[in-house]
């Protein structure tokens, strides 16, 4: 798509230099996750305008620097909507009904585990939805409809409910009704290490919290500490502080824990729809029109 409307040049994934190398003159760029795209960066482009983040999170962009820059900073919102919401409750059933412990235990010869750490049932469970856009609506309407899940959820930003889901305004509400949590935030200044140790023993010490927006959220410390005493009977995070997560981190002791490797919008149908959709926005502003998702709009016309 993008061959045939200008010159498009590969980066080595993890080179920095690389990147240095070939960012010179460039007009737009095509962005992953594996950098931070500091001021720095931009600086080496003085033509450059338009940053197309693949995905919906663009905290590796440094928003104020490209909208200082007059830099457009484009996103996906929509186009791994699906990926990421299956992939959530993925985790909610492998950990409910405790997949990797009995698949672990049938390969150490331990058939008498099936009746140690009983799976739970899901069915007409309580999901708590803390971030109701897109994605948890659709991980919503799948609780509901596969396992009659009731459904309550936090977001400041929503005035009216969406449906089939309870809005409260009181996050305590979440941690004290919930069997399954499920994050669906940006990271901001506001929403990091939000879920902390004070905030995690204001949950059921049965509930199960997955974690498939931002690493950073998640106090990861407090998380594995939380596990390890069972004053949380789960988790699942597909996303973390630092990527790749390091060896010594605390998330590798803990128990009852699944990890993947911030995976969950890399299907084969969502990374050919999020690199359809980023490729779009750059084409548009190729041809001089306004992108469908420009995150840093209000910004940019504020200038």
């Amino acid at each position: 798509m993008l061959a045939e409307k200008a010159e498009v040049v590969q980066v080595a994934e993890g080179s920095v230099e690389d990147l240095k190398e070939k960012l010179k003159g460039a007009y737009g760029i095509l962005l992953g996750t594996w950098i931070k795209f500091t001021a720095e960066l931009m600086d080496i482009s003085p033509d450059l305008k338009v940053i197309s983040r693949t995905g919906v999170g663009v905290d590796n962009v440094d928003i104020d620097a490209a909208t200082s820059r007059g830099i457009m900073v484009l996103n996906t919102p929509t186009a791994n909507a699906i990926s990421v919401a299956e992939h959530a409750v993925s985790l909610i059933l492998a950990l409910s009904k405790q997949l990797i412990f009995l698949d672990s235990s049938i390969r150490q010869d331990n058939f008498k585990a099936r009746r140690l750490n009983l799976p739970i049932d899901v069915d007409g469970k309580t999901l708590g939805l803390i971030g109701c856009g897109g994605i948890g609506r659709l991980v919503a309407q799948k609780c509901r409809a596969a396992f009659s899940m009731r459904v309550v959820g936090y977001d400041p930003y929503l005035k009216v409910a969406p449906e089939g889901i309870e809005l409260v305004t009181d996050l305590n509400e979440i941690y004290a009704q919930s069997d399954f949590i499920s994050i669906h935030l940006p990271l901001t200044p506001e929403t990091r290490n939000m879920i902390g140790a004070e905030t995690l023993s204001r949950m059921k010490t049965s509930a199960i919290l997955i974690n498939t927006s931002r690493g950073g959220i998640v106090d990861e410390a407090a998380l594995a500490d939380a596990l390890n005493a069972g004053r949380l009977a789960g988790a699942g995070l597909d996303v973390f502080e630092q990527e790749p997560v390091a060896m010594n981190s605390p998330l590798m002791s803990a128990k009852n824990l699944i990890m993947t490797p911030h995976s969950a919008a890399l299907t084969k149908e969502c990374v050919l729809r999020v690199a359809q959709a980023a490729a779009t926005g750059l084409i548009d502003a190729v041809e001089g029109r306004e992108p469908q998702a420009v995150f840093n709009k209000k910004a940019l016309a504020a200038r």
